[in-house]
């Protein structure tokens, strides 16, 4: 690689690598190499960053300093019915559990409770204008006015979403402080998640809201809130379907509603119990292409609208059966952006039938409630950490050398030894291997 002084510049005071701004004008492979070369970085470690040239260059495509892209597992949690359809839902994810709790939990409510319902609110989307000094909120007359001059400004700038049922659906002027006045309008943003269209409407009207309005504009951009975008799941289980391990249905379904109970009432608790939630919402949202940090803010702002942070579900013991409930604000698209520019998107899309954006927002509340489900289940039963170990014993299986089949095999000889280290996994992985060597010696002996 050619050097350039304006990128190869010395370590900084903490060891640091500093990047000049030639460093973006260069190829993803100059980037990647030049990093290797400085850090030291060993040739698996590089690897993971290539391999296909296609999904290099789209890397380069889709963010700024591409150096190559990060490979996420992703599975499929089989076995969901919901309304009374069947799917699979295609997960992104690196932690072991949560595509098996879901599949689990999923399979379970589908056959023994009928599955899930859902209620999705229209796709509605929000994007704001900042005023500062605005004059006083104006009577009902010259708002109605005002709406109508935005609805006739926005024309063109939602002439395609206008043409597939969506578009400008009202707007709100409300006071955040004594200086501070938002404009808040309201667009249907149909399958897409909507924030270029919303940002460029929001832009595209706010020299007139300030003169309107009086005051000046600060700043035009979209809400993540998506409050008024929600989508609700719901099942009913009978409680001996609740039974697990020594503890009969009865009494597991009534810890699972108080364990939900500890979540609404202890801040700690809760930010783990939603989170178990947002391990399915995001695994999905990231194997679609969706924005996983829009749909995390959005959901953990919800958790707090009576102005506590509390758990985002709803368990009830009711008629000899466990009801729960989960209610989430999911501005989630199945077309634009990312979602329909990456091939493992678009694949993810046809696993799940080529869904809309109200019913991929309904799957994803029916999988973040089935996580946390099986997530609580697991805690106020066995606990936690038996069944994390066991997926453990696979990675470390994996980390001393297993492959293939032996992976299984190590990992079985780990759980059982209940010694979970490097250690143990490069001493199971040897005596595997030996047990091998010694069966193939005795089947060449006996030809």
């Amino acid at each position: 690689m050619k050097k350039n002084s304006s990128v190869l510049t010395p370590p900084n005071e903490t060891g640091a690598i500093v990047l000049g701004t030639s460093f973006r004008r260069m190829s993803v492979r100059e980037r990647r190499d030049y990093l290797a070369a400085r850090l030291g970085v060993s040739g698996q470690e590089v690897d993971a960053l290539t391999g296909d040239t296609n999904l290099t260059d789209l890397a380069n495509v889709m963010v700024e300093s591409a150096i190559g892209y990060m490979a996420v597992p992703m599975g499929v949690a089989a076995g969901f019915v919901i309304d009374g359809e069947r799917v699979n839902v295609p997960m992104a994810v690196e932690e072991p559990s949560v595509i098996a709790a879901a599949t689990h939990a999923g399979s379970l409510i589908s056959r023994r409770g009928g599955g899930f319902t859902t209620v999705t609110d229209e796709p509605v989307m929000c994007a704001e204008v900042y005023l500062r000094d605005a004059d006083s909120i104006p009577g009902d007359h010259v708002l109605k006015r005002f709406e109508a001059e935005v609805r006739t400004h926005l024309r063109d700038p939602l002439r395609a979403m206008n043409a597939r049922g969506g578009g400008f659906r009202g707007l709100r002027v409300e006071r955040v402080d004594d200086r501070l006045t938002a404009v808040r309008i309201y667009i249907d943003t149909r399958d897409a998640m909507g924030a270029n269209l919303l940002n460029t409407a929001a832009e595209s009207i706010r020299e007139l809201a300030a003169d309107r309005l009086g005051g000046e504009s600060i700043m035009a951009i979209l809400s993540n809130a998506a409050d008024d975008r929600t989508a609700e799941a719901r099942f009913t289980l009978p409680v001996e379907f609740c039974a697990r391990g020594k503890r009969n249905g009865d009494e597991m379904a009534e810890r699972i509603v108080a364990a939900n109970t500890i979540a609404n009432r202890d801040y700690h608790r809760a930010v783990t119990h939603n989170k178990g939630i947002m391990n399915g919402v995001s695994s999905l949202a990231l194997a679609t292409g969706n924005d996983t940090r829009a749909v995390e803010a959005a959901c953990h702002a919800y958790a707090t609208r009576d102005g506590r942070y509390r758990a985002l579900t709803e368990y009830e013991v009711r008629d000899g059966a466990l009801h729960g409930r989960l209610r989430l604000p999911l501005a989630l698209g199945s077309v634009g952006g990312a979602v329909a520019f990456h091939p493992a998107s678009r694949f993810a899309l046809r696993v799940l039938g080529s869904p809309d954006s109200q019913r991929l927002a309904a799957i994803a509340a029916c999988v973040g409630l089935a996580q946390n489900f099986a997530a609580v289940s697991a805690l106020v039963g066995e606990g936690i950490q038996r069944g994390h170990m066991r997926l453990h014993a696979n990675r470390l299986a994996w980390k001393a050398g297993a492959r293939g089949r032996e992976i299984a095999a190590v990992a079985e000889r780990i759980s059982a030894a209940h010694r979970f280290n490097d250690e143990t996994a490069d001493r199971m992985l040897a005596e595997v291997r030996a047990e091998k060597s010694r069966e193939r010696a005795g089947n060449n002996g006996s030809e």
